[in-house]
């Protein structure tokens, strides 16, 4: 299952131009202890679009074996770094700081593996952007697994999100055990197994439902319009994300395609399910990519290519030394010009999706319609450290194809429509049928009541 923190939207795909870049090498003269910190750092040295200073970037480290151990009821001395010492010489006082910190920590249960990876974080949350941060060995090879296609872990097959405290199934994932159970979008979790979600975070439902595959879940859910709860016990599986949650054909003739990520093949996927909605006929279309936290590059601008005329300026590159590059669509278009275009966006719209929607609305050639985005928009690699844990480092920046940085601002609709606590509580899509009436009205179709 998937919720959508920041830095967790990441954990699936980011805005990447490169699966993977070389392993760092660990330099012989490291502490051994400290290594993995270390590692961390010339990582980022080496590939961060920021200048990276070693004493300040080791009196953050510094401050986060500070946090760690007091969160761990430990008290230790560890001072900072002064300023302007020599680079190797702070890299020595760090390691002799971390083997402090390690040997305070032993007795409460800290290794020097929980020490590194806290550290790290705390490194790359220093960077404040959405595109850099730390990756467990676990989390990396789900990623890695996501990426191709893949199934990245074992779970029911459900996309959570929370509003007021109350936890929703947002998304049933096409193909998985929650499907096959008839699990709906809008079920509201009120028990995993007999343990009540009131008053426990995303994270510790999240862990509640996934589990080996195989095992058994059981779900009490309160779904709108049926008075009695629903328990259903559910087998977990593989879950394998795959790039279109949904197709289908609304009455009119209204299209409609989910696209979920752009992992490989998205925009292979995409191209294909657009052709079949044109070949039944299609008048427009929906494209969907609320809660898509994006992917690679090079699928985006298939995407967009698919749906833009030839050479619309759809993001800038903006890499070191003031280099600036544009990109342009570039074909074949899939969607006649004439045909309508509607953009489904919210908060969970990240990264090539923000880019997607910006160029879709800066070319005037479709309509945004939800919630404003992320807001989380820059261009990252991946790199493998020596122990399969990973960084995602942000390389350079990117803007919008007329030069509007997305980062912490997001893309704002041209028809604003937030999902009330009502719509939850109802099980109505007040984004989709808005998308929907829009389209109907584009077209001279007779539309419905407005909604209450």
């Amino acid at each position: 299952m998937h919720a959508r923190p920041r830095w967790s939207i990441f954990l699936i795909v980011l805005l990447t131009i490169a699966l993977i870049a070389p392993l760092a090498t660990p330099s012989p003269a490291r502490a051994a202890n400290a290594g993995l910190v270390f590692e961390a750092v010339r990582v980022l040295q080496a590939n961060h679009f920021k200048s990276i200073e070693i004493v300040k970037t080791l009196n953050v480290a510094i401050g986060s074996l500070r946090t760690t151990l007091s969160s761990a009821g430990v008290a230790v001395d560890l001072p900072e770094i002064p300023a302007g010492t020599a680079d190797a010489a702070a890299e020595r006082l760090f390691g002799e700081r971390f083997a402090v910190a390690l040997n305070a920590g032993v007795p409460a249960g800290l290794t020097d593996t929980q020490l590194a990876y806290q550290v790290i974080r705390g490194i790359t949350d220093s960077f404040q952007d959405s595109h850099t941060g730390f990756l467990t060995p676990e989390q990396n090879r789900e990623r890695r697994q996501r990426q191709r296609g893949e199934a990245g872990f074992t779970g029911v097959g459900i996309v959570l999100t929370v509003k007021e405290g109350k936890f929703y199934v947002r998304v049933v994932i096409p193909g998985g055990p929650a499907e096959a159970a008839g699990l709906k979008e809008f079920d509201r979790i009120l028990k995993v197994n007999d343990v009540s979600t009131g008053g426990l975070t995303v994270d510790q439902v999240s862990s509640a439902v996934r589990g080996p595959a195989g095992s058994v879940v059981t779900l009490t859910l309160q779904r709108a319009g049926t008075p009695e709860l629903l328990v259903v016990p559910i087998t977990r599986g593989p879950i394998r994300l795959p790039a279109l949650y949904r197709t289908q054909m609304f009455e009119g003739n209204i299209g409609y395609v989910y696209l979920s990520q752009f992992i490989d093949g998205s925009a292979r996927e995409f191209r294909a399910a657009v052709s079949r909605l044109r070949g039944s006929g299609m008048r427009a279309l929906i494209v969907d990519v609320r809660g898509n936290v994006g992917g690679f590059l090079r699928e985006l601008d298939s995407v967009l290519g698919a749906l833009l005329p030839p050479g619309q300026p759809i993001y800038i590159e903006m890499r070191s030394g003031g280099e600036r590059h544009l990109v342009r669509s570039n074909g074949p278009a899939v969607l006649p010009a004439g045909v309508p275009l509607i953009i489904l966006i919210d908060e969970g719209s990240a990264s090539a999706a923000e880019l997607m929607a910006a160029a879709v609305q800066e070319s005037k050639r479709g309509t945004l319609v939800g919630a404003k985005t992320a807001g989380a928009v820059e261009v990252s690699i991946f790199v493998d450290l020596s122990d399969g844990s990973a960084l995602s480092v942000a390389v350079f920046e990117i803007t919008t194809g007329s030069g509007v940085r997305l980062e912490n601002v997001g893309v704002k609709p041209n028809v604003l429509a937030n999902l009330t606590q009502f719509d939850y509580d109802t099980g109505q899509d007040r984004q989709l049928a808005w998308a929907i009436r829009l389209m109907r009205q584009t077209l001279a179709l007779p539309v419905s009541k407005p909604f209450p």
